[in-house]
């Protein structure tokens, strides 16, 4: 009994992982608005019904991709806290490494930004809801080590803002920029020549408003190479 009860448990678990890679493949060429539970269930050979087991609604399954993706960063993020950089290395890595994932996979982020609408997360479960929410801290936690790296190797002046106010400053600016890129066919009609050149030079001029150390001498695309050598997606 337990062994048959092992194996349905890894089918259903195998079962989930072809329909959410199916569901990311298919948002990725038609976009998640023209995706139909019929279609997937089509490109997966499995009926409707056997997909409303695993997933309640389509922004269930929504909320279920954005866990996966948030997951991915969480990863990452712990990684770039790891490696054995200054801290304003390591803050700078956080950026690098999401610019990383939107280079890989750009519908990762428009998949983040759709589950993270109310009008889509209240008609997915509360588990996958609070799976969604608990990655995000995951993510903002790695930050907030690093946060309190730098202050206590003084890279950091302790009092100025707190660390919940530099995550919101960080935040405002990666969010913004992915969505803003998203937002625009062509950034340039605003009169944007390089959004992702453009991105890095705010980040870092926030970073030197906080005083975070080194501020003058301090190579950027250096401590980016660094960071791509190092971190495998």
């Amino acid at each position: 009994m337990t062994v048959t009860r092992e194996r349905r448990k890894r089918q259903w678990g195998e079962r989930e992982s072809l329909i959410l890679s199916t569901a990311r493949r298919l948002i990725h060429d038609k976009g998640f608005l023209s995706l139909t539970m019929s279609d997937l269930a089509t490109a997966v050979e499995y009926s409707v019904g056997t997909l409303y087991r695993h997933f309640e609604t389509k922004e269930d399954l929504l909320v279920a991709l954005a866990v996966q993706s948030i997951s991915q960063r969480a990863r990452l993020f712990e990684a770039v806290r790891q490696v054995n950089r200054p801290s304003r290395d390591r803050v700078y890595g956080i950026l690098i490494v999401r610019l990383m994932l939107a280079e890989a996979s750009p519908e990762t982020f428009d998949i983040e930004r759709l589950a993270s609408s109310p009008s889509i997360w209240k008609r997915a479960t509360a588990e996958r809801y609070q799976a969604m929410v608990a990655m995000e801290q995951r993510c903002s936690g790695t930050v907030i080590e690093i946060i309190r790296d730098a202050l206590a190797a003084g890279d950091l002046p302790a009092g100025q803002v707190s660390e919940a106010e530099i995550i919101f400053g960080l935040w405002s600016i990666t969010v913004g920029f992915h969505r803003l890129v998203q937002s625009f066919v062509d950034i340039q009609q605003v009169g944007l020549a390089d959004a992702i050149t453009a991105v890095k030079k705010n980040y870092c001029l926030l970073l030197d408003g906080y005083g975070w150390q080194p501020v003058g001498d301090w190579d950027a695309q250096e401590v980016e190479d660094v960071f791509r050598a190092k971190i495998d997606l």
